[in-house]
């Protein structure tokens, strides 16, 4: 037997120095397709909900419940649920996850009643919030260290073009099907996307092999990722990386110098999201008792949605470049853009180009926080961390919108509103830059970036020490 075959291949190094490849680039494909899905199905009871308002004959209050449902299911759903994929793995629970949600949101096209369409949203969102950390998760252990909070934008960028790219489909699905056909939709794709991720989607080999090292599926899906390394029978894979079952996954969010860390990271979320949703929540009603004519005000809000999707890439790109300063530099930058929304006079096109940049660097900061809260972690609390912080962000979700109303039953003028809207994004980039002197992606999580094959293991009990590796 080959010597090369007989020698021991440390897996951080491995995946962080891969150049990549088919394999690689199958796993972000599948990674992307759920969360479009998933991004669809956090929306559909927003687009359905005017068919079903004038099926059911209700007010439009009585639907407001509905709205939050999903919300707060998302919201505990990421943070007390998102540990599962610690303990039994990403790929199985992202299956459950579209399974569950899928199923839920079936079920929805029977409902009759607002309560009962209520209690099957909440429960919806918990599969949703379950699953979305995992696929976080699973990205960024089969991406190389130099891109990987840019995959993690990728996933986010799948997301908003799943729910904005829905809203097409399920005009034309009810055109012709009813206000059912949006829940089918989104249902059975979901089930889909658990098949194909059942028979298609590998574990994380990190995962696999802090759990068990001797997991014959390691070597398995190394040889399709790298597939220029020499692994035979022999060969043995070790994980540098910190390994404490020991307690609850949540608890190791705080230990080890852990908590500043995650004490700001949770704070920055608030802050972005409450700035976020106060801008996307109100922005069409506010322009349009502005002289914004509806229509063009309903396009406002879909260009903030285009500007984060081209804002996530950016920033996620500069990310793994310059660090965090490029997620604070992206929340200063949105501050101006901001409060000149409010400005007076301003020509519509300019006005237009204006939303666009405040979205592109808003909404891109997010997405940036976000490829953080799936990087600075390690791989056994990699998705406790991310949906700790997702589910912890919620709270501005609600907080953002809330305080808008206030602000606007006040009768605040326009532009000292939109003053009051970039607030919390100034908050929010002096909290980045807080974080920003405490880590950086990976510095917590003890991952290797060595160019060589080969690296001293910081956790003895999962492997012999690595030996230099030849190639075919």
């Amino acid at each position: 037997m080959s010597d090369a075959l007989t020698r021991t291949i440390d897996l951080g190094a491995a995946i962080e120095t891969q150049t990549g490849g088919r394999y690689s680039s199958l796993i972000l494909v599948l990674c992307c397709a759920a969360m479009a899905v998933e991004g669809y199905d956090a929306q559909v009871v927003a687009y359905a909900a005017p068919a079903i308002i004038r099926d059911w004959q209700i007010d439009k209050a009585y639907f407001g419940p509905v709205f939050s449902a999903a919300l707060f299911g998302y919201m505990i759903g990421a943070t007390f649920l998102s540990g599962i994929s610690d303990r039994i793995g990403r790929q199985r629970t992202l299956v459950i996850g579209n399974i569950v949600f899928g199923l839920l949101t079936v079920a929805s096209a029977f409902a009759s009643t607002i309560p009962l369409l209520l209690v099957l949203r909440f429960m919806a969102g918990l599969g949703l919030g379950c699953s979305i950390p995992s696929v976080m998760a699973l990205g960024v252990e089969y991406a190389a260290q130099r891109r990987r909070a840019f995959r993690v934008s990728v996933l986010f960028v799948g997301y908003t073009l799943g729910a904005a790219l829905g809203g097409f489909v399920t005009a034309a699905l009810m055109a012709h099907f009813g206000w059912q056909s949006a829940f089918y939709f989104g249902g059975f794709g979901s089930l889909v996307i658990a098949l194909i991720a059942y028979a298609f989607m590998p574990e994380s080999v990190r995962f696999l092999a802090i759990k068990n090292p001797n997991d014959p599926r390691i070597a398995s899906i190394m040889k399709r990722l790298r597939p220029d390394l020499a692994i035979g029978p022999a060969t043995r894979f070790t994980a540098t990386e910190e390994n404490a079952q020991a307690g609850l996954p949540v608890r190791h969010l705080f230990t080890d110098k852990r908590a500043p860390l995650t004490s700001l990271l949770w704070l920055s979320f608030v802050l972005s999201l409450t700035g976020h949703h106060f801008l996307t929540s109100w922005l069409p009603t506010v322009l349009d008792g502005n002289g914004v004519p509806l229509s063009h005000a309903v396009v406002a809000g879909a260009l903030i949605q285009f500007g984060g999707a081209a804002g996530s890439l950016i920033v996620g790109r500069s990310l793994d470049r310059i660090g965090i300063i490029a997620i604070a530099l992206s929340f200063v930058l949105a501050i101006p853009f901001v409060v000149l929304i409010g400005a007076h006079s301003m020509p519509e096109p300019q006005l237009m180009a204006v939303i666009f940049l405040a979205g592109l660097f808003l909404l891109g900061g997010q997405v940036g926080l976000n490829a953080l809260a799936g990087t600075v972690y390690p791989t056994f609390i990699r998705s406790t961390g991310a949906g700790w912080a997702l589910g912890i962000g919620r709270v501005g979700s609600i907080l953002g919108p809330a305080i808008g109303g206030v602000l606007i039953a006040l009768k605040l003028s326009m532009p000292m509103l939109f003053v009051c809207a970039a607030i919390p994004v100034a908050c929010c980039a002096a909290t980045v830059l807080l974080l920003r002197g405490i880590a950086r992606p990976d510095a917590l999580a003890h991952q290797s970036t060595h160019d060589e094959i080969t690296a001293e293991p910081t956790v003895t009990n999962i492997g012999p020490i690595p030996l230099p590796l030849s190639r075919p």
